[in-house]
């Protein structure tokens, strides 16, 4: 055994946890840490394990109780060959379904596009409630004593996590809220899959410090989007993930229910879509087409010369945001198509061969 040199604290340092309670903690090079046992797989790379926690993000009534569907679907069937896969080992393949926002009408609609596709007997291991006539501290304390009191459970999910806490921005509340998640997770050896939106915004980031805490806690972000063309198309991107990054794929709802298809319809996009990118000619073409107004003995201004290539490429191009114009003034300036007089700091095209 290791043995470590104590320093005794001072008189006036309050001592409040022994060390021997913070060494349980330490991972030592003789360690043998075992994988952990998965629970859920995006084509075959593994997306959940046990004593883990996950996010499943988007917009607003974009599709993910849908996902949420086929995702328990793949859990009560287990094994097989399709896009979502699952191991889930007798005695400890139970679900914990826990819906904060539907009624029980919309809840009982998930159970019975379940139950189409699933026998009775697998139907039996997901337990699906309904708490979003509950007050935020009772649905946090069902929770809790949910996970554990029931023996078997695999897998929670909470469609609606938000709604567990009272301010997804109070970030204390928020930090407690993970903590708890993880330490479930861990003391009942499950995986817990939280549900949360997305800001209204063209932003892919979850709503709140309560979003920026569980995609820095969770194992895997999974966001789900609709397709530009086909708002019954839906995407589903492996945002982050602590593991081997799976593909991303696809899923239809046709009649009501969501089918996996055979391929990914197109690869969704996540943040601010980024400006085109130019080739030299385009570049110097937008200037020559700014200084063809100027007289060639008077020049422009930096702040005049910026302002008018940006309306010229938002003319050309399309929009280019601050950044991206940024670059683009000063990649000008390094191949010296643009020239400083030096005194009152005016620029002037120079003459340049592209070809």
């Amino acid at each position: 055994m290791i043995k470590l040199d104590v320093i005794v604290p001072k008189q006036e340092h309050k001592v409040t946890h022994s060390l021997d309670d913070i060494l349980k903690h330490r991972i030592t090079p003789s360690d043998e840490v075992q994988k952990p046992d998965a629970v859920l797989f995006f084509h075959k790379q593994m997306v959940m394990s046990r004593c883990n926690i996950s996010c499943v993000t988007g917009k607003a009534k974009v599709g993910k109780t849908f996902l949420m569907t086929l995702i328990n679907i793949a859990l009560l069937n287990k094994g097989g060959e399709s896009v979502l896969t699952s191991f889930l080992p007798k005695g400890k393949d139970k679900i914990i379904y826990i819906d904060t926002e539907q009624s029980k009408y919309h809840i009982s609609l998930i159970l019975n596009r379940i139950k189409a596709v699933v026998s009775d007997e697998k139907l039996n291991n997901v337990l699906m409630f309904n708490f979003d006539a509950l007050s935020t501290q009772t649905r946090r304390e069902y929770v809790e004593q949910l996970i554990y009191s029931i023996e078997g459970v695999g897998i929670v999910i909470i469609d609606g996590v938000a709604d567990l806490i009272y301010d997804t921005n109070d970030i204390r509340e928020s930090a407690i809220m993970v903590d708890d998640l993880r330490k479930w997770a861990t003391e009942k050896d499950l995986h817990i899959v939280n549900v949360l939106h997305q800001n209204p915004s063209e932003s892919s980031k979850m709503r709140g410090h309560l979003g920026t805490i569980l995609t820095n806690k969770s194992e895997t972000v999974i966001q789900i989007s609709s397709s530009k063309d086909e708002e019954s198309i839906k995407l589903v991107e492996t945002l982050a993930t602590r593991n081997k990054k799976p593909e991303n794929w696809s899923f239809e709802i046709i009649d009501g229910n969501p089918e996996i298809m055979d391929v990914t319809f197109e690869q969704p996009t996540t943040g601010r879509p980024k400006a085109r990118k130019l080739n030299d000619i385009e570049r110097y073409s937008l200037l020559t087409s700014i200084f063809s107004r100027v007289k060639k003995d008077v020049g422009l201004g930096a702040a005049v010369l910026t302002e008018q290539l940006k309306e010229e490429h938002v003319l050309i191009y399309g929009n280019i945001g601050v950044a991206a114009l940024k670059d683009l003034v000063k990649y000008c300036k390094e191949m010296n198509w643009i020239i400083s007089d030096g005194q009152r700091s005016n620029y002037f095209l120079y003459p340049f061969n592209l070809t």
